[in-house]
C-alpha cells in the first residue's frame, strides 16, 4: 500500500492540508497527519485545531512514498525552522521519492536547493524563493519526484494528481467522480 506523510506545524492552511489528506485516504492511500511541534494538536492559520496521527520523532519516514508540506502562515515558517523536517525533505527527495509542497511551501524547496533546473508554482509572492526554478503557473506543476501547487484553490488538484501519480489515471478519475469534481 502506497504511504503518505503530511507534516503540520502551527500556522498551516487548513484546506490544502486537509483536501490532500481526504483525496489520499478515499484513494486507499495510507495518509498519516505528523505533528511538527511537541504537541498533538496543531492550530491552522484559520484557528482550527487538527489532531495529528503522530508526532515527528514517532516515525523514521523511509516507507514514504509521499512527503508533503502544506502551505500557509505561519505554517511555511514554522516547518522550515524544524531541522528535523528539512532532512526528511532532503531525504526523500534524494532517494527519489516524491516531495509535493503547496501555497507558500515551495519556498522550503527552494531553499534546500531542491528546484534547481525543474519546473515548479507557488503562491504569488513566493516566486523569488523557488531558487533555479522554472516558474509555471499551472494549477499543479509535476517535474521528476517533485509536484508542486499554487495555493487553497488547487489543492483537489494537488490531491487528485498525487492519486494519479500513485495508483493511476482511473483511480484518480473515479475520486474526481465521487466528489463531484469533473
Amino acid at each position: 500500500m502506497a504511504k503518505a506523510y503530511v507534516f503540520l506545524a502551527d500556522g498551516f492552511e487548513t484546506v490544502e492540508a486537509l483536501a490532500v489528506v481526504d483525496i489520499l485516504r478515499r484513494a486507499g492511500v495510507e495518509t498519516v497527519t505528523v505533528g511538527v511541534s511537541q504537541k498533538s494538536e496543531i492550530i491552522s492559520a484559520q484557528n482550527i485545531t487538527v489532531r495529528a496521527d503522530r508526532m515527528l520523532d514517532e516515525e523514521d519516514y523511509t516507507d514514504a512514498d509521499i512527503v508533503f508540506l502544506p502551505g500557509g502562515m505561519p505554517g511555511t515558517r514554522n516547518l522550515e525552522a524544524d531541522e528535523k523536517v528539512l532532512n526528511i525533505v532532503k531525504k526523500q527527495y534524494e532517494s527519489g521519492k516524491i516531495v509535493t509542497a503547496i501555497c507558500a511551501a515551495p519556498s522550503i524547496l527552494g531553499h534546500l536547493n531542491i528546484l534547481q533546473g525543474k519546473k515548479a508554482t507557488c503562491y504569488p509572492g513566493f516566486e523569488k524563493d523557488l531558487y533555479g526554478a522554472k516558474l509555471m503557473t499551472e494549477r499543479v506543476v509535476e517535474d521528476g519526484n517533485v509536484i508542486t501547487s499554487r495555493g487553497m484553490g488547487t489543492a483537489v488538484d494537488l490531491g487528485l494528481a498525487l492519486v494519479e501519480r500513485l495508483l493511476g489515471r482511473e483511480a484518480s478519475e473515479k475520486i474526481a467522480s465521487g466528489i463531484q469534481y469533473r
